[in-house]
């Protein structure tokens, strides 16, 4: 049984707006004049529920109370202290709802029509038996939320083998790569839905990767395409590479992204993001040669890890 929501509203792209960024929902169509109503669909890819909402020439006669409202679950602390830190950030107001139990289990907000909508963590249990998975438990983890924390905790450093998952727990330690892969591939495991493991490029300069100082500057470059991984849950970003990762000082500058499995951390990451760099520079008439631009790439990650490693 696949759910929809309906409901008529005044303004769809406000109500776009809210529901992509503030709640993190994806656009998934829509339509217009059809039976002189345009229309909107909103909620996540391969999920059994979404949002519609329409408009027409008549204007919504709504009739509710504080009881009426839309509950979202958000399976890490994680996510939802990212939402929070965006309704902070767009100035929205928090509201008090009627019932007592939300005041204790949840935040509460309003959409542009005025109905009011929680944000409520709901954890998730590890359900598989397999090796990958009892590893995290033997170490005292007893869900998704503690694992994400636990992850995020530990310190930065490369792996002796990046296809070995379970090195992150055995050697405590982790990339950007094998860090988010990880997660990716006990999310997959234990079938959590809208787990996503993401290959961005971004345009890294000392501006928003100060740690790398001037060295993009002393050899006449503004950036280089820079490769990183990170995790969408529930279309939300999530950069757990060590604990003052804040993908935020990089959604600017992000050129692109694509969705990754885990096992292709390894070679394929490594592979794309040179034949990008390839064609960056043949399109942007850069005067300097792969190699040279690998080798000043290199450096720069150089330093950036011997920062993060101290």
């Amino acid at each position: 049984m696949i759910f929809r929501y309906a409901r008529h509203t005044t303004d769809l792209k406000k109500i776009e707006k809210f529901y992509t960024e503030i709640v993190g929902l994806e656009k998934l169509g829509g339509f217009e004049n059809h039976n002189n109503y345009d229309g909107l669909f909103l909620g996540h890819k391969n999920s059994n529920w979404h949002l519609e909402f329409t408009t027409s020439n008549e204007k919504p006669q709504h009739k509710f109370d504080e009881d009426d409202i839309l509950v979202f679950y958000v399976s890490s602390k994680i996510e939802l202290k990212i939402i929070t830190n965006t309704i902070e950030t767009n100035n929205i107001l928090i509201a008090t709802p009627k019932n007592p139990y939300w005041i204790e289990n949840g935040l509460t907000i309003s959409d542009p029509d005025g109905f009011n909508i929680v944000f409520s963590l709901r954890e998730l249990n590890f359900t598989s038996n397999d090796d990958l998975t009892n590893l995290a438990v033997d170490k005292g983890i007893q869900n998704w939320s503690e694992l994400i924390e636990f992850t995020q905790k530990l310190p930065y450093g490369r792996n002796q083998n990046r296809e070995d998952f379970s090195l992150i727990i055995k050697e405590n330690k982790g990339t950007c790569s094998s860090k988010h892969s990880f997660l990716k591939k006990i999310a997959d495991l234990n079938k959590f839905e809208n787990v996503k493991l993401i290959l961005g490029m971004y345009r890294m300069h000392n501006l928003n990767t100060p740690k790398i100082g001037n060295m993009l500057l002393e050899n006449g470059l503004e950036y280089i395409p820079e490769a990183h991984c990170y995790l969408k849950l529930n279309n939300q970003r999530i950069d757990i590479t060590n604990n003052s990762s804040n993908i935020e000082n990089l959604i600017c500058d992000i050129i692109e992204e694509i969705e990754i499995e885990p096992e292709q951390v390894n070679t394929f990451k490594v592979d794309y993001h040179k034949k990008y760099i390839q064609n960056w520079i043949i399109e942007t008439d850069i005067k300097m040669g792969f190699e040279k631009i690998w080798e000043i790439r290199e450096q720069c990650i150089k330093k950036l890890s011997e920062y993060i490693l101290t």
